[in-house]
């Protein structure tokens, strides 16, 4: 889920074909693409549309700023006669905070549907394709990337305040939720508070969900696994313990321990938060232009934490984010043989053709959807990465993918998951209520928020 400059206002753009939106040139096939960023329109632009002179692509960004892509879609597919239109996508995008929301709707079609067999299926990692399956098992949206979460530190300061040398040695600290703490309070000790192991308790919430046995709503009915009781006893001791930095996520001091301009030593992120995030924030000033030029790096490595970072398992294997391609169930159901033939192999390629991704893993570093294609890339000797201090991130990103169960995610986390943060983590973890009362009020809240579930 690499997020790119999103757009103030919707951009139509044409690709390999001249004359804008007007109707297919003679003997090729068209297809209408959508998305919420030009990340896909690039890739297409750049690896696919040279090899294929009988497509014609219509791609279409709608912003995810205020909705409006998730607001578009709806008000096309959820009409019959305007999601057969010629505006309506063949193919749009899902990112995950709405992919089950389409997955588990009519609008969105099975991949079989359009030629996908189950051993072209079987060949995506397991998280990425839980995740676009819905309720019933009917795959309906594939990945191009992968997306595991890894425990990143900083390791001038565990060598520092923990006598750590290896990453080997810091994955012993950090193995489970209990560890985790302990080294916290250890790190706290050694440092006198100067250095703090996170940036604040709800850094570790996308990883410790992914501890629970069930997701938010189970047969119409809220459910609150035993584990989230867990999680806010951990968000409580690293608060009232004075753990963390107090701040959040996206925040300028969760940014400013990326530079080094406080102390902090971890960070929970997944894949396209390392080469999208850590590694850009890592100083001040890091030209986003040329990131590898021997000027850059060197700015980096001399005023910023460039090279000083390394990647363990952590806790527990998770997933964050995403970007997933699904198909227009009304369109494709109406598609004849060639363009059927056509979504497949666009649809394909990109998420599992092993031999592109195999390359796109070169060219971008990004970690990709394929379980056959990361084999590969480890076969051929992984990616030793200089900001890393050498250390191989396809190599520790696997093992997390391998893990992370993609089955607990559920079209209503968006909602749930910001009502559990607001009603229930920080009242609690500072002292406002006692947890009876935070869960009550997290119900309550629940309940008025989405009429269509049971909550008791």
């Amino acid at each position: 889920m690499k997020k790119l400059v999103a757009l103030a206002l919707s951009i139509m753009l044409v690709l390999g074909c001249v004359g804008g939106i007007a109707s297919a040139e003679e003997g090729k096939i068209k297809l209408v693409v959508w998305s919420f960023t030009n990340e896909l329109q690039g890739m297409i632009e750049k690896y696919y549309l040279p090899n294929h002179p009988e497509l014609e692509i219509e791609f279409q960004i709608y912003p995810t700023d205020g909705d409006a892509y998730v607001t578009k879609v709806d008000n096309l597919l959820g009409v019959p006669e305007a999601a057969v239109s010629a505006e309506a996508p063949d193919i749009f995008t899902l990112e995950a905070a709405f992919v089950k929301r389409y997955v588990e709707s009519d609008w969105t079609g099975d991949l079989k549907s359009i030629g996908f067999t189950d051993e072209e299926l079987g060949t995506a990692f397991p998280v990425m394709a839980q995740i676009g399956q819905n309720a019933a098992g009917v795959q309906k949206g594939l990945s191009w990337q992968s997306t595991p979460g890894v425990l990143m530190y900083r390791a001038s300061l565990a060598e520092k305040y923990l006598g750590v040398t290896s990453p080997e040695e810091f994955q012993e600290k950090v193995s489970d939720w209990d560890t985790f703490l302990e080294t916290a309070q250890e790190l706290k000790e050694k440092s006198e508070g100067a250095c703090k192991m996170i940036t604040g308790s709800g850094d570790v919430w996308n990883a410790y969900q992914y501890q629970r046995s069930e997701p938010w709503v189970v047969d119409g009915k809220l459910v609150i696994d035993d584990e989230l009781l867990d999680y806010e006893e951990l968000c409580k001791a690293l608060y009232e313990d004075d753990l963390t930095q107090k701040g959040g996520a996206w925040s300028e001091i969760w940014f400013a321990g990326m530079r080094g301009d406080n102390e902090t030593l971890c960070y929970f992120l997944p894949t396209w938060g390392l080469h999208y995030t850590l590694k850009p924030n890592c100083v001040a000033g890091w030209d986003a232009e040329n990131p590898d030029s021997e000027e850059n790096i060197k700015n980096a490595t001399e005023n910023g934490t460039y090279g000083d970072w390394r990647l363990v398992d952590g806790p527990v294997a998770y997933s964050w984010g995403g970007t997933w391609m699904g198909i227009n169930a009304a369109k494709a159901a109406q598609a004849d043989d060639a363009k059927k033939a056509a979504m497949h192999d666009l649809i394909y390629f990109f998420s599992l053709n092993e031999d592109w991704l195999v390359q796109y893993a070169a060219d971008s570093g990004d970690f990709v959807g394929s379980a056959k294609a990361v084999e590969t890339i480890l076969a051929n000797g992984g990616t030793p990465n200089p900001f890393l201090g050498g250390q191989d991130h396809y190599a520790i990103f696997a093992s997390a993918a391998a893990l992370a169960n993609g089955s607990l995610m559920s079209e209503y986390d968006s909602t749930i998951n910001t009502l559990f943060s607001d009603n229930v983590t920080t009242p609690y973890e500072r002292g406002e209520v006692d947890l009876d009362t935070a869960l009550a009020n997290f119900k309550t809240a629940v309940a008025a928020a989405i009429t269509t579930i049971t909550v008791e």
